[in-house]
């Protein structure tokens, strides 16, 4: 079943890389997501995306992928018990900045 799941979700970033490759070419600026949303929808949702991304999207999707990482590092440092809070945020913090 779990191959299963990773075949479907492979298919479905498969999908999404078309439609940005599709879009890449139907719009030649340069910008990404902003210049293609500012193509179809305008300058007000392009802008207030790019701050949503700025603010919100990018440093969440950041701290999860540092502690994920740190929890991964840390757990074999710690056999048998989950590793600190303050050493996963350390590691977290360090892997973030660099």
């Amino acid at each position: 079943m779990a191959l299963v799941v990773w075949a479907s979700c492979g298919i479905i970033s498969m999908v999404g890389a078309v439609c940005y490759a599709e879009l890449g070419t139907m719009i030649p600026k340069s910008g990404g997501d902003y210049a293609y949303i500012f193509a179809a929808f305008g300058p007000l949702p392009a802008f207030l995306f790019l701050w949503v991304a700025l603010l919100i999207m990018q440093p969440t999707s950041n701290a999860i992928a540092g502690i994920t990482f740190a929890k991964y590092i840390l757990e074999p440092i710690y056999l048998g018990c989950p590793p600190p809070d303050n050493a996963v945020r350390l590691v977290a913090a360090v892997v973030i900045c660099e």
